[in-house]
């Protein structure tokens, strides 16, 4: 009833639209890179006994847990086939650039069933990222980010503008998924609880996401971009243990036919947010010398104009989106009208208004 009423309410000839959303995720699922952990985090660590790991959610009703996602294989066999015939057919230029989806998971399970998650290391992935990153470079357009995953593959546009990791053959498989082996289960992976982290191995942690990044580092070629986060209150825009600064910036190739020449920095300041950092000053000092010395071009540019649009895409109701989407609407208004008819209200409004304060001194008597 409710709703029925406030649709009759409404003016039948406007069209109220949401604040787009221009990418349907705005984290990324890599774990943050720590040198230890808290006190705290040891006490909430979830222990799950043998009795428990028993149970297997997927087989029958769905039961949400932090375990293995369910159809794990599934998926990545569906999503090496989408990515290569679908999504980025018109990049396969013959038969050899196509990859053995089955080959590829197999290599993937190989890794992981039956094995302790926090056994790992840096070494476990190694054969699935030499088997589905074989061959691959990307010239002028390997884009990477700190702090703005959002606004980063918006921009990127799923590998049409730029490319990320996650845009990779071997990062796409697996993005938004869980997955841990269990040495005990029949399934060889656990379904009911993976861990957060691994206190004795944080090498373990980053297993992963540590090699998917200094691999994709490893790909890049010519022009980089770096998308940063001028705007954080309690971090830099640049800073040491983060993916950029261990995996990413010390594994640009100098030397070779396909060597980065300029690593390029967007740093992004959020709408409506303090300004904590620019270029030129605190964090993105450090980044400069440390990108000269290594021997590439470096250049930094606060808040270019195309992830300003995107920023306020997201942001639409922030201070200064408001100013930008007016100024849009009357350069639209006159595209489509010949004159802008936001400007047509402004000028309606003040002659209304200097019509009232005319009626208003004539009533008064001096």
């Amino acid at each position: 009833m409710n709703c029925l009423t406030y649709a009759k309410e409404q003016d039948s000839t406007t069209i109220h639209l949401e604040a787009p959303h221009l990418t349907d995720r705005i984290h990324s699922d890599r774990p943050p890179i720590q040198l230890s952990v808290d006190k705290a985090r040891k006490k909430s660590k979830t222990i799950v006994s043998a009795t428990k790991n028993l149970f297997n959610p997927c087989n029958g009703s769905y039961v949400k847990t932090n375990g293995t996602t369910c159809g794990l294989k599934q998926i990545m066999l569906g999503r090496c086939y989408e990515y290569q015939y679908i999504k980025y057919q018109l990049f396969l230029t013959n038969r050899s650039n196509v990859k053995n989806c089955s080959q590829l998971y197999q290599t993937f399970e190989s890794a992981v069933r039956h094995k302790q998650h926090c056994n790992m290391n840096m070494s476990t992935y190694q054969a699935y990222f030499d088997l589905a990153l074989a061959d691959v470079h990307v010239i002028n357009r390997a884009m990477f980010w700190s702090g703005t995953y959002g606004v980063t593959h918006a921009y990127g546009g799923n590998g049409a503008n730029y490319i990320t990791l996650e845009d990779t053959l071997a990062a796409a498989m697996v993005n938004g998924l869980v997955w841990c082996g269990n040495e005990n289960a029949t399934e060889g992976f656990d379904f009911i609880s993976c861990p957060n982290s691994c206190k004795d191995n944080r090498w373990a942690d980053l297993a992963f996401w540590g090699l998917a990044s200094k691999t994709f580092a490893q790909l890049a070629a010519g022009e980089i971009y770096v998308v940063l986060n001028g705007s954080q209150i309690n971090r830099s825009a640049f800073r040491n243990n983060s993916y950029f600064s261990d995996f990413e910036l010390p594994n640009f190739r100098r030397i070779g036919e396909y060597r980065v020449t300029k690593i390029n920095i967007l740093l992004l300041h959020s709408p409506d947010a303090k300004v904590v950092e620019k270029c030129g000053e605190k964090s993105l000092i450090q980044l400069e010398e440390l990108v000269l010395n290594k021997g590439f071009q470096y250049a930094c540019k606060d808040d270019p104009e195309e992830l300003i649009l995107i920023m306020c895409g997201n942001q639409w109701e922030a201070r200064e989106c408001q100013i930008a989407r007016r100024v849009l609407r009357q350069a639209w208004d006159t595209k489509l009208y010949g004159t802008s008819i936001s400007k047509q209200n402004s000028y309606s409004f003040s002659l209304f208004l200097l019509t009232f304060l005319f009626e208003i001194l004539s009533s008064i008597k001096f």
